[in-house]
C-alpha cells in the first residue's frame, strides 16, 4: 500500500522507475539494481550532501504519552539566511515493519515554513492518529524544511525514536449505559521493567487500583477522566486521557456492549445494531426489560449470561421491530435462562458455530420469513442445550415453526413446543446431517403441513415425547428418525411407542396461534397413558417412579414402608449453577444406613458419586461439575438420586456456566 502524500510527492518528483532515491531534495538516483547494490551509487552522493552546512537546526522530540495519538514537535533556529521560496516543514513517521523492508512512511504532515533570516526560531507540531498494531521502539519520527518549488532543495532533517518510559493505556470500551464494564489495558512502553501501576477511573485524584489490568464497573451516567501512573523504580510518567469513559442513559443505546445490566436501570432501550465484541462480558440479571427497536439486532460475540430466575424473568421485547439474538462464532459458554422472549421478525435466537443453554425461556410471538425457525436457529454446532422451554404462537410464512436445525446436533429436553404455525413444520426442521437427541418434550397443536421435516441426512432420536398433531407427523428425504417410548400421532415403529390421547389437563382447543398455547396446562391427567410410560433405563421422575412421556411429569403420592420417611428433605443451592453446588439431605427417619449421591446425565449415565457429610442442618455434599475422572461436565440437566437402604430420591440440577 503507498505511503501517505505518496502521489503527491511521487509527482512531484517525476518517479519514473525502482528504486528512485533523492538526497537533499534534488539529486536523483534511478534503478542501478544491475548491480544487486545500491550502495555504490548512493555513496557519493551522501558523502556530497555531508559535506554541506545546512541553514537550520532541529531539535525534534516525540511524546507517545497519549493513547490516541503520537506528539511530534520540532524546535527549528535558523543559522544562516534562507533564500528559496514556498518553504516547508514536513513532519512524520517512519515504521520497520521487518529487518527485511527497512521502514515505510506511515504518517505526514506538512505545513508553510516562513522563517528565513538568522537567529528566528519557531516551533512546530503535530498530533498523529496512533496505530495500536505499532510496536513503539520500531516508530521514528522525521522533521524535514524544504523547498516546494524549483530544485525541491531540502535544508536541514532531524529524526528522534522513542526514550524514556511511557505510560499508555487503551480500553475494551468507552461507552455504554450503565453499569459499564470496563477492562483496561496497559500498554505502556517499555513493556517490561514498570514495577507499579496506579490507576484513578474517574478523575478525581484518588489512585483505585494498582493492578495491570484492572476492570471497574461504572454505574452512574456522566463522564469520566482516567489517568495512568507507572514506574520503573527510577522515573515515574503519568498519562491523563480527559473525557475518557461516558456513561450513558439507557433510552439510546448502539455500538458495543459490555457490563453488568440490572433491573435498577431498567429498561434497556436499544435503538440501533449492538455487537458484545469477543472478549467483552455482558452479565444481564433477573426483572431486566430489553427493548431492541428499528428492526435491531443483537450480536454475540463475547462472553453472554443472560440469568433471570423462577421469580424476575428477563424480558427481550421491542416497542416495533428487532431481530433477534445472534450469537456469531462464539466460543465462550453463554447462558440464555429465565426469559420471555417475543417481538422479533427474522429469528428469536440465532445460533451460529457458538456454545449456549437456553434454558426455562418463554420464546412466543415471534415470526419470519426465512428458513429460520421464528423461536430458534441453530447451525453449524453441536454445543447447544435446549430445555425446559415453552415454545409458544411463533410463525412463519416458510419452513418451520419453531426450532430450525442446519448441521447441527444439539440436546433438547423437557421443552412444550405448542401453537406454532408454518407452511411446511409446524414445529422442526432439521437438514444436512443435523443428529439432535429430542427427550421428554411436549409437541402439540402445531399447525402445518408436517411437525418434522428431515432431509439430507437428518437422522433425530426422539425418546420419551409426547408429539400429537392433526397433521402428519414425519416428511423424511433422506432421513431416519429413531423414535422410542413416545406417544406419537398415527403410531411410529419403535420401542415403547404409542398413539393414544395423552389426557392434557387443558390443552388449546385448536392448533396454531390462533389458540393460545401460553395459557393451556400441557400437564397430564391422573390417567394418561402416558404416566410411566417412558424407557425405565432414564432418569426416574422426581417422585421416585419411572419416567413419563412428556415434559410435564405427573406426579404420583407413593407410600413407603416407615412413614417417617416422608418427613424427608433432599434440596441442592444454587440451582442452577455454575461453579458448585451444595446438596443437602433431612430426615427424621431413622434410617439404618447413611447412604450417598449419584449423579448423572439426562441420557441416565452415571456421572459422579458422592458421599453425604455430616452438616449442621442434616448430612451435605457439594458437587464441582466434575465427573468421576475430574473432567469438566458440559452445561445441561443432570439428577441427582439419594439412596439409603430402600428408600430413593430423585431430583433435577441445572448445570449452566
Amino acid at each position: 500500500m503507498p505511503s501517505p502524500n505518496y502521489s503527491t510527492r511521487g509527482g512531484m518528483y517525476g518517479v519514473s522507475g525502482i528504486p528512485h532515491a533523492r538526497f537533499g531534495g534534488y539529486i536523483s538516483e534511478v534503478g542501478g539494481m544491475g548491480s544487486g547494490s545500491m550502495y555504490n551509487y548512493y555513496l557519493p552522493h551522501y558523502n556530497t550532501l555531508n559535506a554541506q552546512d545546512s541553514p537550520l537546526s532541529i531539535d525534534i522530540t516525540m511524546d507517545v504519552a497519549s493513547k490516541s495519538t503520537i506528539d511530534v514537535q520540532a524546535d527549528v533556529e535558523v543559522t544562516g539566511n534562507i533564500t528559496t521560496t514556498n518553504n516547508k516543514l514536513i513532519l512524520l513517521l517512519t515504521y520497520k515493519y521487518t529487518d527485511d523492508y527497512t521502514c515505510a512512511v506511515v504518517a505526514y504532515h506538512d505545513e508553510n515554513f516562513n522563517l528565513t533570516t538568522i537567529g528566528q526560531t519557531g516551533s512546530f507540531s503535530y498530533s498523529f492518529t496512533y496505530n495500536p498494531d505499532w510496536v513503539l521502539p520500531d516508530l521514528k519520527a522525521v522533521a524535514i524544511v524544504q523547498t516546494f518549488s524549483s530544485n525541491y532543495k531540502i535544508h536541514q532533517a532531524a529524526t528522534c525514536g522513542v526514550n524514556g518510559i511511557f505510560s499508555i493505556f487503551s480500553s475494551n470500551i468507552q461507552s455504554g449505559p450503565p453499569q459499564l464494564g470496563v477492562q483496561f489495558y496497559n500498554e505502556s512502553y517499555p513493556d517490561t521493567g514498570i514495577v507499579s501501576y496506579e490507576w484513578d477511573f474517574d478523575g478525581d485524584g484518588t489512585w483505585d487500583s494498582t493492578e495491570e489490568n484492572p476492570y471497574h464497573l461504572y454505574d452512574t451516567i456522566g463522564t469520566y477522566d482516567v489517568a495512568l501512573r507507572i514506574s520503573d523504580g527510577i522515573e515515574t510518567a503519568t498519562t491523563t486521557a480527559d473525557d475518557y469513559i461516558t456513561v450513558t442513559s439507557t433510552s439510546n443505546i448502539s455500538g458495543e456492549l459490555s457490563g453488568v445490566w440490572t433491573e435498577a436501570y431498567s429498561p434497556y432501550i436499544i435503538m440501533d445494531d449492538v455487537t458484545l465484541p469477543d472478549g467483552n462480558h455482558l452479565e444481564i440479571g433477573p426483572n431486566v426489560e430489553i427493548h431492541t427497536n428499528n428492526g435491531s439486532k443483537i450480536t454475540v460475540e463475547g462472553y453472554f449470561q443472560a440469568l433471570g430466575n423462577d421469580r424476575g424473568n428477563i424480558v427481550f421485547t421491542t416497542d416495533n421491530t428487532w431481530s433477534g439474538l445472534y450469537f456469531f462464532n462464539n466460543d465462550f459458554e453463554n447462558s440464555l435462562g429465565f426469559a420471555q422472549i417475543t417481538g422479533s421478525i427474522d429469528c428469536a435466537i440465532d445460533i451460529y458455530n457458538s456454545r449456549v443453554v437456553v434454558g426455562h425461556n418463554t420464546i412466543y410471538e415471534n415470526s419470519t420469513t426465512s428458513q429460520k425457525g421464528p423461536a430458534i436457529n441453530v447451525r453449524n454446532t453441536d454445543d447447544v442445550l435446549l430445555e425446559w422451554n415453552l415454545i409458544s404462537n411463533n410463525t412463519s410464512t416458510s419452513l418451520c415453526g419453531a426450532i430450525s436445525l442446519d448441521n447441527a446436533s444439539p440436546l433438547i429436553a423437557r421443552n412444550i413446543i405448542v401453537n406454532n404455525q408454518a407452511v411446511y413444520s409446524g414445529a422442526f426442521s432439521m437438514k444436512n446431517a443435523s443428529y439432535p437427541e429430542l427427550i421428554n418434550n411436549t409437541v402439540a397443536n402445531n399447525l402445518a403441513s408436517y411437525i418434522f421435516y428431515l432431509f439430507s441426512g437428518s437422522n433425530p432420536i426422539v425418546e420419551n415425547s409426547i408429539i400429537r398433531n392433526t397433521s402428519d407427523v414425519f416428511i423424511n428425504f433422506s432421513s431416519t428418525p429413531y423414535v422410542t417410548y413416545s406417544d406419537v400421532s398415527g403410531g411410529y415403529t419403535g420401542t415403547g411407542n404409542i398413539d393414544e390421547n395423552p389426557l392434557f389437563v387443558a390443552p388449546t382447543a385448536g392448533d396454531g396461534p390462533t389458540y393460545n398455547g401460553l395459557t393451556a396446562d400441557w400437564g397430564i391427567q391422573e390417567t394418561s397413558p402416558c404416566i410411566d410410560a417412558g424407557n425405565p433405563a432414564s432418569p426416574h421422575d422426581p417422585d421416585g417412579t419411572i419416567a413419563d412421556m412428556g415434559a410435564l411429569y405427573y406426579h404420583q403420592n407413593i407410600s413407603v414402608d416407615d412413614p417417617e420417611v416422608s418427613d424427608m428433605t433432599i434440596r441442592s443451592y444454587p440451582n442452577p449453577f455454575a461453579a458448585e453446588t451444595t446438596i443437602s439431605f433431612y430426615s427424621s427417619a431413622n434410617l439404618h444406613e447413611l447412604g450417598h449421591i449419584t449423579i448423572y446425565n439426562i441420557k441416565g449415565e452415571m456421572v459422579k458419586t458422592l458421599e453425604l457429610e455430616a452438616s449442621d442442618s442434616g448430612y451435605s455434599t457439594v458437587w464441582n461439575g466434575k465427573d468421576n475422572s475430574g473432567n469438566a461436565v458440559s452445561n445441561g440437566i443432570y439428577f441427582y438420586k439419594f439412596k439409603a437402604g430402600d428408600i430413593e430420591r430423585t431430583q433435577k440440577l441445572i448445570l449452566m456456566r
